[in-house]
């Protein structure tokens, strides 16, 4: 998955950070210091937060009515897709490399109602035109990463795939007929439940609701095989980066563009997460328990005026709340890439993010390329950025934990244990 800093037209504060990109390190202002996480990642912050209008909030009711009840919560919101698809068009971001990975932060316009509480930080990463699984997990790992840089306590993830457009349609088919069956079992005042969506008696908080939602039909049952290939892919990357997970199925995300994976990082979870606790909301003591609410929407983009879909997956991010010295310190001074990481097959990229998160322990900058499979393209994008050095990481490397460090300069190259990588740079002095 490429890094490239995109091309956007010139504002104010674009023209200050590209003046601050001579020599080896690159300044982005106006951000939280907490996307330093995320650049080692691959993303890039956005000059300015992206302003969620009246149009766009205008527009997503005109799809869907569950927006509404989204607007309390963290879960990502069809308003702020519609935001962010806005502002691709509106910088012809379409015409760049991709995929895209940016980070930032949704502002509400002015007079509307914001989410964002009074001190709460709050970004959101997308990752826009890869449906592959190599998508969640960078998601994933990067907010896992990023919470517990925070201060964050034991955190779990919560996960489910609702598959594509057609899995999700026989999956509504079978939960209305169960429901139906099950009418005289359902009390009164949740019938007219059943008449608005199914999906509102699988979140109904009920003592017979919740029992009847136990039983209910599973979207993973209804996957296609695209569908489940993808999922066991992501399970694959959440076990290799020993990731604790659990699988929810009464998380369904907004159907109005919601497909395959959702998930949601939640923070000290003694108890597994229930369905009707609110996103963001917080326990007796007023700690914050659901950090994070990630959804993929691959089949957005026409339906919004756009020449063709492009399948992204995107996250919204709640941080601790900071002291006064990060507010004042909205900048992060970042060091060039000195390291190209390339990989070839799938085993190798599961150990990818592994890799990725040993150098940026040890705060090594790394340019990588985790959406391309050929080794040829991921190298001839080393050589356009003239980094010095690459990690080559192949199914044999893959298979005895080690890479080959390679000079792109004079060509020689070497075999380092996984283990011994970050030492081997810092004897280098990169």
């Amino acid at each position: 998955m490429s890094s490239p800093h995109l091309k956007v037209r010139n504002t104010s504060r674009t023209k200050r950070r590209k003046a601050s990109r001579h020599g080896t390190h690159v300044e982005y202002r106006n951000v939280d210091p907490a996307v330093e996480t995320a650049l080692y990642y691959g993303f890039t912050p956005l000059p300015s937060p992206i302003i969620l209008t009246k149009e766009d909030r205008e527009r997503a009711r005109e799809f869907s009515e569950e927006d509404r009840q989204e607007a309390a919560v963290l879960a990502p919101t069809l308003a702020e897709r519609i935001a962010l698809f806005r502002y691709y068009e509106e910088k012809r971001l379409h015409e760049t490399p991709h995929p895209i990975m940016i980070c930032s932060e949704f502002l509400q316009s002015i007079g509307a109602t914001s989410r964002k509480k009074s001190g709460e930080r709050r970004l959101f990463l997308e990752i826009i035109g890869s449906g592959k699984s190599i998508a969640e997990a960078t998601l994933i790992q990067t907010a896992f990463v990023t919470l517990r840089k925070e201060g964050s306590g034991e955190l779990s993830l919560s996960i489910n795939s609702v598959g594509d457009r057609e899995s999700f349609s026989r999956f509504m088919r079978e939960l209305s007929n169960y429901y139906r069956q099950h009418l005289a079992t359902l009390p009164l005042s949740c019938r007219a439940l059943l008449r608005k969506s199914p999906v509102e008696l699988l979140r109904c908080t009920h003592e017979k609701c919740k029992l009847l939602a136990e039983a209910a039909p599973k979207t993973m049952n209804f996957l296609s095989d695209e569908s489940r290939k993808h999922l066991r892919e992501v399970l694959e990357f959440l076990e290799e980066l020993e990731i604790p997970y659990r699988i929810d199925h009464r998380l369904l995300g907004n159907r109005a563009f919601a497909t395959e994976i959702l998930f949601e990082i939640w923070e000290n979870p003694a108890q597994p997460p229930l369905r009707e606790a609110p996103l963001g909301s917080r326990d007796e003591q007023g700690k914050v328990r659901c950090l994070c609410s990630g959804v993929r929407y691959n089949n957005l983009g026409r339906r919004l005026g756009l020449r063709r879909d492009s399948p992204s997956i995107g996250l919204n991010l709640l941080l601790p709340r900071a002291g006064k010295e990060v507010a004042v310190a909205r900048r992060v001074r970042f060091r060039r890439p000195v390291v190209c990481f390339l990989q070839l097959g799938f085993c190798a990229k599961l150990k990818s993010l592994r890799v990725i998160e040993t150098l940026r322990a040890a705060n090594i900058p790394v340019h990588q390329t985790l959406n391309r499979d050929t080794l040829i393209s991921q190298m001839s994008s080393a050589e356009h950025l003239k980094i010095p050095y690459s990690i080559i990481l192949g199914q044999r490397e893959a298979l005895e934990n080690s890479v080959i460090v390679r000079n792109t300069i004079s060509r020689a190259q070497e075999t380092v244990p996984l283990g011994k990588l970050a030492d081997y740079f810092k004897r280098m002095k990169l």
